[in-house]
């Protein structure tokens, strides 16, 4: 009996000791790189790699290491969940099959049933608040068949289709130094990523509002499909999805009363990840920390990212499209002499406090606009015909030397051609001026049919009125006489 309690303690701590948990390698140097010329208020990170993004134009507030290959873990599920919201259905019903049980037997799971039928929409639930592995795979063999058009499709066939999808759709994303080999981000050493192009994939998913009310719900129920559809169950179980990101949790001590949302991941080679947005008037933020050492130091590493980003930026946007900039006159059309000059974009960037006062800008009209001083004014023209949206110029904004953005501008509206023609006198084909005629020649056809007749009655009417008096005063004569 001695013999096999120690074989059964020896085979627990091999377990113990030899697997990973759920889904990089490590570097001696250390780039922290500012985007928006500004420096870092004595930022201090635990995570090996870190990215602070405005959500709105994708611009890089802060960087640490942020192209390093790190291994995401089940952070990762936000691309499967992108690529089930840009192939799938919400509604459609999937029924679990044997892909659900590829998933490692120490990972987390959402508890789906085999055979069970489950929406998409309840799939990402399952997928991204209990980092449900088992959801990953389920949803990753459902979109590889759809893809291919094939429900037969193999389970391996399928999952090779949504792996392949996995890794198109981020470098379309420009997300260039990632690759992803599964669904759920378990550990597998060519399975990496860079906090960058997380930040890039997650953006994109931030564009669906399921998305967005998915990661920020706190807890998701849902009947047990076993105990629910068992007959000889009376009472019926129900599945508790609790989301596993600490910061939209009130009543965890590391709360952050802005965050929105996120996904959390762990394996013991990619240590604890990260991915979390927030918003404050009207801000919204996201960061990424991956392969932090310490569970803690993932939450305090994202909210420090965030109050640096609250506390030292401010939305930058001095015009909207389609706002008016100037006037542009028109030569050439005499009804139409001037259209309003707009925006083709709103410029859009995220400027520490400190720096507004140094953006200027700079219009550069194109070479066909003659440009003239008037009064003080400078008067900006152009002869017709003009298009509508048609690029007239370009607004570039500055930050010291820095270049922030050049945009295009565009006419308001379309103006023809219509030249100013002569009424009286007109000249004829052979030189010779003949006053009203030019009168004529301006009319169309209908109306040179409807003008004869009118002349036409008019005389006919004034040769009647002549000829009764004409009649009337030889009667009058007559009368005389007699």
């Amino acid at each position: 009996m001695k013999k096999v309690i120690a074989v059964l303690l020896v085979l627990i701590c091999v377990i113990s000791f030899a697997s990973p948990i759920l889904a990089t390698p490590d570097g001696d140097t250390v780039d922290i790189t500012i985007f928006s010329n500004i420096k870092p208020n004595n930022i201090e990170l635990d995570a090996q790699g870190a990215v602070l993004m405005a959500l709105e134009n994708g611009e890089i507030l802060f960087s640490k290491d942020c192209n390093k290959r790190l291994y995401p873990a089940s952070t990762t599920k936000i691309l499967t969940g992108l690529l089930a919201l840009e192939y799938g259905d919400l509604d459609e019903i999937v029924t679990v099959g044997n892909e659900a049980n590829l998933c490692a037997y120490d990972s987390s799971k959402a508890g789906i049933d085999l055979h069970e039928e489950i929406s998409l929409r309840n799939l990402l639930y399952g997928l991204m608040l209990p980092s449900g592995n088992d959801a990953a795979y389920v949803i990753a063999v459902h979109i590889g068949r759809k893809v291919k058009g094939d429900s037969s499709l193999s389970i391996d066939e399928a999952l090779k289709i949504f792996i392949a999808l996995m890794n198109k759709r981020s470098r379309e994303l420009g997300a260039i130094h990632s690759n992803f080999e599964n669904p759920d981000g378990y550990h597998h050493d060519n399975h990496y990523t860079t906090a960058h192009d997380l930040a890039l994939i997650t953006r994109e998913a931030m564009k669906y509002d399921i998305f967005r009310e998915i990661i920020s719900t706190q807890m998701f129920t849902i009947p047990d499909w076993s105990s629910a559809h068992d007959p000889t169950v009376e009472e019926k179980e129900i599945r508790y999805w609790r989301n596993t990101n600490a910061l939209i949790q009130p009543n965890s001590k590391y709360y952050y009363p802005h965050a929105i949302g996120g996904k959390t991941g762990y394996t013991s080679n990619a240590m604890h990840c990260l991915v979390a947005m927030a918003n404050r008037d009207g801000v919204e933020l996201l960061t990424v920390v991956l392969s932090n050492t310490t569970k803690d130091s993932k939450w305090i590493d994202s909210t420090t990212l965030f109050d640096y980003g609250f506390s030292n930026f401010v939305r930058y946007q001095p015009f909207t499209k389609g706002e008016q900039v100037d006037i542009l006159y028109i030569t050439g059309n005499p009804t139409t002499d001037w259209v309003r000059v707009l925006m083709a974009e709103t410029p859009t960037h995220f400027i520490r406090k400190d720096q507004i006062s140094k953006i200027s800008h700079e219009i550069q009209w194109n070479p066909e606009i003659s440009q003239k001083t008037e009064d003080g004014r400078n008067i900006i023209s152009l002869p017709a015909p003009v298009s509508q949206y048609q690029k007239v110029g370009t607004i570039t904004f500055r930050l010291g030397d820095t270049i922030l953005d050049s945009i295009d501008l565009v006419a308001s509206k379309s103006v023809e051609v219509n030249e100013i023609k002569p009424n009286f006198p007109a000249k004829l084909r052979d030189g010779v001026y003949i006053p009203y005629l030019a009168l004529w020649y301006d009319l169309s056809l209908w109306q040179k049919f409807a003008l004869g007749t009118g002349v036409f009655a008019l005389i006919v009417f004034i040769l009647y009125i002549r000829a009764v008096t004409v009649r009337q005063r030889r009667r009058r004569y007559v009368f005389r006489r007699r």
